[in-house]
């Protein structure tokens, strides 16, 4: 039988004290060393799993606050969803992170079998590119959009996805996200001329038409310490 990863395994424990109210809404948590302590972990491997549980919105973390226990929404009885929220992707000190195009490459390819399933065509355009902030290289991105939506993706345009789409002519109704942490691999690390292994804070976004099918797919990998991602 394999092995529950050691980082799963933590993410999971977490989630069970959150659910049985073991670590009650609104509770600050210890610091990412007390924690990793606590549950017998690397500081790295509790890094990872508090990143996770943000991005899946069990906690939230703010600066100068500290990590806290929130509210994850339950499903409406009535079955009438809630106006989305919008995904941002912030920096440490909660502004949204402005990332800058440096690098990119566009072109075509046939559609995975998953975007043939959810974008309904055979076909994609690709924007692939390294993303600065403050100077430095910080995110990796890739794009992939219908080919016949837009022929020609710009390797100059904007990284938040809504924005990336506007910039092309095209609206979308809802975009959403969700994160998790991971660490570069050798290739990753060139590209962003960081450590191996650094953290990264790893953001797939999808952003959907009006009759809720998706229109454009993100990855973003961000090597900005303390980034995160949060529902405005």
């Amino acid at each position: 039988m394999a092995r529950t990863p050691l980082y799963k395994a933590t993410e999971t424990e977490m989630i069970a004290r959150i659910e049985k109210g073991d670590w009650e809404i609104g509770r600050r948590l210890p610091n990412e060393f007390q924690l990793a302590d606590e549950f017998g972990v690397s500081q790295g491997t509790m890094r990872r799993a508090l990143i996770t549980l943000e991005g899946q919105g069990y906690l939230n973390r703010k600066p100068g606050r500290g990590t806290l226990v929130a509210a994850k929404a339950p499903a409406p009885a009535n079955g009438n969803a809630p106006k989305p929220q919008v995904p941002v992707l912030c920096g440490p000190d909660g502004a949204p992170l402005a990332l800058e195009p440096f690098r990119g490459r566009t072109a075509t390819r046939a559609a995975t079998a998953s975007e043939t399933e959810t974008m309904g065509c055979d076909r994609v355009a690709i924007l692939e590119r390294t993303l600065k902030h403050r100077g430095a290289r910080a995110a990796l991105e890739a794009v992939a959009v219908p080919l016949g939506m837009i022929p020609n993706l710009d390797e100059d345009a904007p990284a938040n996805l809504a924005d990336l789409l506007n910039h092309h002519g095209v609206a979308c109704a809802t975009v959403r996200a969700d994160a998790r942490a991971e660490v570069t691999d050798m290739s990753q690390s060139v590209a962003l001329s960081s450590d191996r292994h650094t953290a990264l804070l790893v953001v797939r976004t999808a952003a959907f038409d009006a009759s809720d099918r998706v229109i454009a797919r993100q990855i973003l990998r961000v090597a900005v310490d303390d980034a995160r991602l949060v529902y405005l």
